[in-house]
C-alpha cells in the first residue's frame, strides 16, 4: 500500500480534502465508513504505515480492538472527521511514489 492507496480511499467517498470536519452534516455516513476503512488499513504491516506517526496507528489499533473509551470518543462524527483531516494533512507531507 502506498500513499496513493490512502488517497484513493478518501476519493472513493469524495472526501479527499483537509476540511472534512466541515462536511459532518452532509457526509455523515461517508465519514463513518471511511474512518473504519482507514483504521483497518492503518493497522496493516505496510511500508507507508511506517511513515505515519505512531499516534494514528495506535489509535486505529485501539479502535479496532473495541476499546470502550476510544469507541465512545469516535462515536462522535466530529472526532472521526478531525482524525481523518489530520491524516490527510500528514499524507500531504509524504512524497508520492515515483512512477516506474
Amino acid at each position: 500500500m502506498s500513499k496513493e492507496t490512502y488517497v484513493n480511499l478518501f476519493k472513493k467517498y469524495e472526501l479527499y480534502r483537509s476540511d472534512i470536519y466541515m462536511l459532518t452534516q452532509t457526509k455523515t455516513a461517508e465519514i463513518f465508513f471511511l474512518f473504519e476503512e482507514v483504521c483497518y488499513e492503518l493497522i496493516q504491516d505496510r511500508a507507508i504505515n511506517r511513515q505515519i506517526p505512531p499516534e494514528f496507528i495506535s489509535t486505529a489499533k485501539t479502535f479496532i480492538k473495541q476499546n470502550t473509551f476510544i469507541n465512545v470518543y469516535f462515536a462522535l462524527i466530529d472526532n472521526r472527521a478531525f482524525f481523518l483531516s489530520d491524516l490527510i494533512d500528514f499524507l500531504a507531507l509524504i512524497k508520492s511514489a515515483k512512477p516506474n
